[in-house]
């Protein structure tokens, strides 16, 4: 047998789950070579020495999204992973399989996706085209640089891999995720639909929620950048009435960090914090900085970057 083909051993510790044991860990033993993807090994691990074990799979080409779990930490889909991949990144023959952090848990590996697709759902993910559309009385024209912009955010498969990953879903549950913010965007930005009120007013909320931490941008197996549509969602919110609390505060944080870059080449946190909150909060929290002794840090005075103008320049303000 070729060199590049011999077979390696690797131990699978997954983390397994039923309603009435609840969660523990098992070993299994597998020899694989450097093209067994961790579907293959689940499935010979469940055909060869476990029937009981469960986890999803379907398209075991990345299309479907069925198969998101955690391996080594990490979320991925088990399909595009190959296991000598996670051996030699890791330097261990040793691996772990957990199912997805966030989602409830049915057995084993799989997890409960209700509260995935409610999300998901929310943001109306399809185009409402115009009445003359639909009667047949003219036709949709999309221009290349629409598409352009579109396609990248129409490529999600709905695995939740960066829900799983995002700290934002956890803890605030006016947050739509990230996958339902890619999706949204799609059609937000898409010139054809008709409904983008009501799309304004279902995602520019959510989009302020976001902490722009990029763990979706890092797990994304199709590279869509849901930390970007939310981004651009959020550019949005100046053509929108209706603002809530939350997405005013968003504008002022904007506002304040471009006024503090283009005066004084750096984000000055308290005059930043001062705009966003304004008096009386800020008041509040000083405090309560005094009380636990932070109080210095908001008293440091900042200092002008050099080349001043030169970052100006670069941000669009005149030269002072």
């Amino acid at each position: 047998m070729s060199e590049n083909l011999q077979e390696q051993e690797v131990i699978f510790k997954i983390k397994r789950f039923n309603p009435e044991k609840g969660f523990w860990w098992q070993e299994y033993k597998l020899k694989v070579d450097r093209f067994t993807q961790f579907t293959e090994a689940l499935r010979r691990i469940k055909s060869e020495q476990d029937p009981t074990l469960s986890y999803r799979a379907s398209c075991h080409m990345a299309v479907c999204g069925s198969c998101g779990m955690k391996i080594n930490g990490e979320p991925r889909l088990a399909c595009k992973t190959l296991v000598l991949d996670v051996v030699k990144k890791y330097n261990s023959n040793i691996v772990t399989i957990e199912p997805m952090d966030y989602f409830r848990p049915i057995k084993d590996l799989i997890v409960d996706w209700d509260e995935f697709y409610d999300r998901m759902f929310k943001v109306k993910p399809r185009l409402y085209p115009s009445k003359e559309v639909l009667e047949g009385k003219a036709e949709h024209r999309l221009k290349p640089e629409d598409q352009k912009e579109l396609w990248k955010f129409a490529q999600c498969i709905w695995c939740g891999l960066c829900v799983s990953a995002c700290p934002s879903v956890r803890i605030d549950p006016e947050f739509l995720g990230p996958a339902a913010h890619a999706k949204g965007y799609r059609f937000l930005a898409d010139p054809r639909d008709t409904i983008t009120e009501e799309r304004m007013k279902i995602l520019i909320d959510s989009s302020w929620r976001c902490t722009y931490c990029y763990q979706c941008f890092n797990v994304c197996p199709r590279d869509i950048e849901p930390v970007t549509a939310i981004k651009k969602t959020r550019s949005f919110t100046k053509l929108y009435k209706e603002k809530s609390e939350v997405a005013e505060r968003g504008e002022k944080h904007t506002e304040a960090i471009f006024e503090s870059i283009l005066k004084t080449g750096k984000i000055a946190e308290a005059a930043v914090y001062l705009k966003t909150y304004g008096i009386l909060q800020s008041l509040v929290d000083l405090i309560y900085m005094s009380k636990t002794g932070k109080l210095k840090y908001a008293l440091v005075q900042e200092r002008y970057v050099q080349n001043i103008d030169e970052i100006k320049k670069i941000m669009g303000g005149e030269s002072k």
